[in-house]
């Protein structure tokens, strides 16, 4: 079934042995449900393949067994709407795999005939390798968003040094920002973040502040909003344009109008390294 915001596409697969389709909080193995994907940062419950569990991250791939035991076969759904799979099984140890997404293009990959290691080594091969990380970011690291201010951060890095604990580095959440908006700093709930910062870079630790990807439009003085509004960088929406925001995509994420950077523009990381 093809329509402009609904597809669907029924996989007859040879097992009921099918893994992936993440990111979630469950048990390896997929069961008969409804697995959606769709990064909308919720909380991690279980997911019970009811529906609208699933966690921040989307990997469209499902890794299936095919009649053979130490045989496999992938599937990648390469599309960027939301989706949700129907896993149903079927008599005979068989199952469908209902690919269900609210449009965008259908494009699928196959993998056939492999080892589990094998397939999943295509999969990665075609999507590109992750990167090796940097030896400080194996360590122990701290974060957490309850920590609303700087005194807060001081007195968690203390409490790891005064137990003993290797830290290798402490993560920033968002409230160090002003208002929510990237690449700010909210000067009374983090004074002197800056000599913090240094104090503990000069004990080997590192600061990592989190920014977001959406950049604030609440404040028509933000120069990064300026900047990117001023030279086209912004998402625009096609169907629900704003004329209050030259067009751009808006939406209400941390602050209250939020636009989106166009990476398909290669100007668009001077926005980044000027906030950096």
């Amino acid at each position: 079934m093809f329509s402009d915001k609904y597809i669907q596409l029924d996989l007859q697969l040879p097992s009921q042995k099918i893994y992936g389709l993440g990111e979630r909080n469950r048990e390896f193995t997929l069961t008969e449900g409804t697995w959606t994907m769709w990064a909308n940062g919720q909380e991690t419950p279980h997911d019970d393949g009811t529906g609208m569990k699933q966690t921040y991250g989307v990997h469209p791939f499902a890794l299936v067994q095919t009649k053979v035991k130490s045989q496999f076969m992938g599937i990648f759904f390469r599309n960027s709407n939301a989706m949700s799979p129907i896993i149903t099984y079927k008599d005979g140890g068989e199952s469908t795999l209902s690919y269900i997404s609210t449009g965008g293009t259908v494009e699928m990959y196959f993998m056939l005939r492999g080892t589990a290691k094998e397939i999943i080594r295509s999969y990665q091969n075609m999507i590109g390798n992750a990167e090796l990380p940097p030896f400080w970011a194996l360590g122990w690291h701290s974060s957490a968003y309850a920590y609303k201010n700087q005194s807060d951060v001081e007195k968690n890095v203390a409490a790891y040094k005064n137990a003993s604990i290797p830290l290798e580095g402490v993560w920033l959440d968002i409230p160090y920002m002003n208002n929510f908006a990237d690449f700010s700093v909210d000067k009374v709930a983090f004074p002197s973040l800056k000599n913090f910062t240094e104090s503990i870079q000069a004990e080997g630790l590192k600061m990592i502040p989190i920014i977001d990807a959406g950049i604030s439009a609440d404040l028509e003085s933000n120069p990064y909003y300026i900047y990117a509004k001023q030279n086209d960088l912004l998402l625009k929406s096609l169907i629900n344009p704003d004329t209050e925001f030259g067009g751009a995509a808006v939406q209400k994420v941390w602050p209250n109008n939020t636009v989106f950077l166009d990476w398909f523009n290669d100007e668009v990381v001077n926005v980044w390294n000027k906030g950096l």
